[in-house]
């Protein structure tokens, strides 16, 4: 009886682990989509900011305090509102 409980926790402990996704996993496929296409996401309708950098490109801020407090994702998006890619700060670990 011990031995099947130890195997049930264990195959239990594997699914909760595989269950927690990359934030890259949730972020690349966006790369190459207008930020427009963002919009029907909840979390991305406003951005919390905007910066335009060096080379034109426009980074948009987004505080997901939601997710974890010290979550911060950026849109990186070119002149012609296309998303060319993205970096975030603290704990964005999403669940799916």
């Amino acid at each position: 009886m011990m031995r099947k409980m130890y195997l049930l926790l264990v195959i239990v402990l594997f699914a909760g682990c595989s269950y927690f996704v990359s934030w890259d996993d949730v972020s690349k496929p966006f790369i190459g989509d207008p930020l427009s296409s963002l919009a029907k996401f909840k979390s991305w309708e406003k951005p919390d900011s905007i910066e335009t950098l060096p080379d034109g490109q426009k980074e948009y801020k987004y505080h997901l305090k939601k997710l974890d407090p010290s979550c911060v994702h950026y849109w990186i998006v070119n002149q012609e509102g296309i998303i060319t890619g993205y970096r975030y700060t603290g704990y964005c670990r999403p669940i799916g």
